[in-house]
């Protein structure tokens, strides 16, 4: 029975060439459609954080929309008067949010290696609801504030336990899917409080909201902790049996070779962190070792990367003209109500990603990022020229906007978020999350914060090109220094960034392709 159930499952173990890099041999494991299950239901538990999340981002688009002094309607004005915001006041709500967002992210970026991604992930839910109960019992644009503080915090202590958790508990045949399925969860969480806002007002948007964070913290609980974790604290017996559930509730005999390999890779990368004769050293010098181990090329590298692509992406993503869009379509003249123009990027972002997370695996990270980046350049630059004649009608800036929202969120906009689980080594891996989104979030304060000043020094239309000018260095930089990670196992990875292989060569193995077989995730 046990023979026929193996053969049920299609698990097969290839023999991994490891002549050319002087590794230890490692076999590949192929595990069957249970273990993709109950990765997937690992992946739709974290999605309710990650809807809260989108939610979070959502947020201060409706708050804007609805309190700003230039679209405030007559009756929100008198309902409301004390929370009616200048341009000032709006430009710290719209931004503010990314402002928190590293605090959050340094501080879990800690506590994921003290308390594991699991108990990171529950807590994160306290800050999401306290933001929202914030917002509706406000009575002052202070309140306001201080309720998007909270949820900045929230966003920052979540990202890095989520990418970290599922960078290590998935398969290398479906992560990068998981991934992006991951980013549909934002984006369902942007679309829903667009719906809410569509047919209510904004206070009692704010008050279904607060639903959300909790319905999260029930459903993580029944989450098993990370087995990588739990090995790197000596909790064998608990990191085996995670990882039995992961792999569809699977028998010890069934996942002995992975369990095996993982733990001799955190084995292998904490001595390499620390040093064989760590333990001998003072605390000055255990400092040194791992600053000058942040300085080596398999951190150093891919940190550099991430940095230059998160500023394109947020840039070509069009993230700083994001709280604005309600004035921003009354600007163009749109053919649609801005309320329902803010639902129709919802349905857009939905849709992108969800798409580039069923082609992602067939096409690769770096050609779906490539000319991804490109589109959303020439149309960028089209709606720069929008921008100089407003006259023109309504469906074209439309029309552009939509092309730019679907194009960034199928490739470019969560290019960086899947690299951030794999481009690291697992010793730091949780704390460069953490930091790597903090320092995300602080270049998107700054240019969400100035995108009014921009406005009035360059113009629209001025600001506009200068995005397309970002985005097209973006894509040259890409082209030249972006390899291809998908069906890489994690230590491949990273002996790419500590050698000198051109990046263009860099490309999936062939036979990965082929048979689809699954590496070991480390």
């Amino acid at each position: 029975m046990e023979e026929n159930h193996n053969t049920d499952a299609k698990e097969s173990f290839l023999q991994k060439d490891s002549t050319n890099n002087g590794t230890e041999t490692e076999k590949q494991v192929r595990y069957g459609t249970r273990s993709a299950c109950s990765q997937i239901m690992v992946a739709v538990v974290q999605n309710f954080l990650l809807i809260a999340v989108g939610m979070s981002f959502g947020m201060p688009t409706v708050i804007v929309g609805a309190l700003d002094h230039k679209v405030a309607t007559n009756q929100t004005k008198m309902e409301s008067p004390n929370l009616i915001m200048s341009d000032e006041e709006s430009s710290w709500v719209g931004s503010i949010l990314y402002l928190f967002h590293p605090v959050g992210a340094l501080i879990s970026g800690y506590l994921l290696d003290i308390l594991g991604r699991k108990k990171v992930m529950i807590l994160v839910c306290i800050p999401f609801f306290l933001g929202w109960v914030s917002l509706y019992y406000a009575e002052s644009v202070s309140m306001i504030i201080v309720g998007t503080i909270a949820m900045g915090l929230g966003i920052g202590f979540c990202q890095g336990p989520i990418i970290s958790y599922l960078g290590e508990v998935c398969e290398p045949r479906i992560r990068g899917s998981l991934t992006l399925i991951s980013g549909v969860a934002g984006n369902k969480g942007v679309l829903v409080i667009y719906l809410i806002n569509a047919f209510v007002d904004w206070k009692t948007t704010v008050w279904i909201s607060a639903i959300i964070p909790v319905i999260a913290m029930v459903m993580l609980f029944f989450l098993p902790e990370s087995p990588t974790w739990l090995i790197s604290k000596g909790r064998l017996a608990e990191a085996e049996e995670a990882l039995r559930w992961l792999r569809g509730w699977s028998k010890k005999d069934k996942v002995l070779i992975e369990f095996e390999q993982m733990v001799r890779n955190v084995s292998k990368s904490s001595k390499t962190a620390n040093g064989n004769n760590s333990a001998k050293k003072s605390k000055i010098d255990k400092f040194k070792d791992d600053l000058n181990y942040y300085r080596k090329p398999e951190v150093l590298r891919p940190f550099n990367m991430l940095m230059i692509l998160f500023v394109v992406t947020v840039v070509g993503a069009l993230v700083p003209i994001r709280p604005y869009l309600v004035e921003l379509f009354q600007t163009f003249g749109l053919p649609i109500d801005p309320e329902w123009v803010l639902m129709l990027t919802g349905i857009i972002g939905i849709t992108s990603a969800l798409f580039s997370s069923f082609t992602v695996n067939k096409f690769g990270k770096r050609p779906l990022s490539l000319w991804s980046t490109a589109i959303c350049f020439v149309f960028t630059l089209i709606l720069g020229f929008c921008a100089m004649n407003l006259h023109w009608p309504g469906w074209i800036p439309l029309t552009v906007f939509c092309i730019c929202f679907w194009v960034s969120g199928y490739g470019m906009l969560s290019l960086p978020w899947m690299l951030l689980s794999e481009i690291f080594p697992m010793p730091i891996r949780g704390l460069a999350c953490g930091v790597c989104a903090a320092i995300n979030s602080i270049f998107t304060f700054v240019v969400t914060k100035t995108y009014v000043n921009t406005i009035a020094l360059c113009g629209l239309h001025g600001t506009l090109f200068i995005y397309t000018f970002i985005i097209g260095i973006g894509f040259v930089y890409m082209y030249f220094y972006l390899p291809e990670t998908e069906d890489r196992t994690l230590q491949e990875i990273t002996d790419f960034f500590v050698g000198d292989e051109s990046a263009r060569n860099f490309k999936r193995p062939k036979t990965v392709r082929q048979t689809r077989d699954t590496d070991i995730l480390i």
